[in-house]
């Protein structure tokens, strides 16, 4: 296929700070060209994601130049093949892993790029992908079902692959009592999941909508987290604690709540980032009814593929997930209606024709 020379993109130029707004534009620069085990992609969608918020507000730090692309959620087709790539032709269609892992350090070896030691996160540490092309690793590519439309795959390189990393480090399966605390993108897909694996599921938020949009999701109860009271709530509902939790909001609050609505020998998994310290329960407490807290981050090529295979063989519905579909250029006020909340999205997407 014939390359243009150049594509739009978006780029942020300055981040939010006390004494002026953020400077996001959608600018025309060069296509890239894919290097030695690369593909050039021709984006054919791209998610718009909490994260992408936190970096042009300046919650996250950016990477080490400006300007940066912006955008992790991306799927398409491959424009353009580097040399050493053999497995891998144009016209496929495709999705990749957004860590950007190095392949050989001992975590990539062992199957948990998620954890490499120089991982870069596109659109974060370095250039994203919300742009009409993209060049993406070979290593860490994963192929497409036929059938699923492009904005539903952009998607579930990140609002589904790391609710459901979480959950398989959480350990969820049939019969098991599950809460959710926080329903934005990453928790009402961990609703969604927890029930595909047979969980009785309590949901946790401060929306009325999230709340309501995590019933017609499927959870079997929800709290409201604006009322108080949540571990205790959480604890009345599933008959003295749930099996599992999961913590998508990044605060000292609601890791505690998280925990504490742990029955004996459950487990919290906490994958809200936030710069707060975490604080719960004595340790005599914790000790004692040998409670359990991890960490999950991110999600590997093997979540990526998994998921991919429930939605080829029809057992994951994700045509209720992508809320909004708009053009690049509507990309910076995008970001504004998701800090805002407006309309309440579950995902917005660009599209790109």
């Amino acid at each position: 296929m014939s390359l243009p020379e150049t594509m739009r993109a978006a780029r942020l130029h300055r981040p939010r700070t006390a004494e002026q707004p953020e400077d996001v534009r959608i600018d025309e620069i060069p296509v890239p060209a894919p290097g030695y085990g690369e593909v050039l992609v021709q984006v054919k969608a791209c998610g718009i994601c909490a994260s992408d918020l936190h970096v042009v507000t300046g919650v996250t730090p950016h990477g080490p130049e400006l300007p940066q692309i912006l955008g992790h959620e991306p799927a398409g087709v491959i424009a353009g093949v580097g040399s050493g790539v053999d497995d891998w032709q144009v016209g496929d269609r495709v999705a990749w892993v957004m860590s950007r892992p190095c392949g050989t350090c001992g975590y990539c070896r062992a199957g948990r790029e998620n954890l490499c030691v120089t991982t870069a996160v596109a659109g974060v540490d370095v250039d994203g992908v919300q742009a009409e092309y993209a060049v993406a690793d070979a290593r860490f590519l994963v192929p497409l079902p036929a059938d699923l439309p492009f904005d539903q795959a952009a998607i579930v390189t990140d609002a589904v692959a790391t609710p459901y990393h979480a959950l398989k480090r959480g350990g969820v399966g049939p019969d098991m009592t599950v809460a959710v605390v926080g329903l934005g993108g990453l928790g009402m897909h961990a609703v969604l999941l927890a029930k595909l694996a047979g969980a009785h599921v309590v949901g946790v938020d401060v929306a009325p909508a999230n709340l309501q949009r995590a019933l017609d999701w499927g959870a079997d109860e929800v709290v409201d987290a604006g009322e108080g009271g949540v571990a205790r709530r959480i604890r009345e509902l599933s008959e003295g604690g749930v099996d599992r939790s999961f913590e998508f909001v990044g605060l000292a609050s609601t890791v505690d709540q998280a925990v504490k609505a742990l029955r004996p020998g459950g487990r919290a998994t906490v994958v809200g980032l936030g710069p707060q310290a975490i604080q719960t329960v004595p340790v005599a407490l914790f000790v004692s009814q040998e409670t359990e807290l991890v960490g999950s981050f991110g999600y590997t090529q093997q979540d990526l593929g998994e998921l991919y295979d429930l939605v080829e063989t029809g057992r994951l519905d994700l045509s209720r997930s992508v809320t909004d579909r708009l053009g690049i250029e509507e990309f910076p006020a995008a970001l504004r209606r998701l800090e805002a909340r407006e309309g309440d999205p579950v995902r917005m997407v660009v599209t790109y024709d």
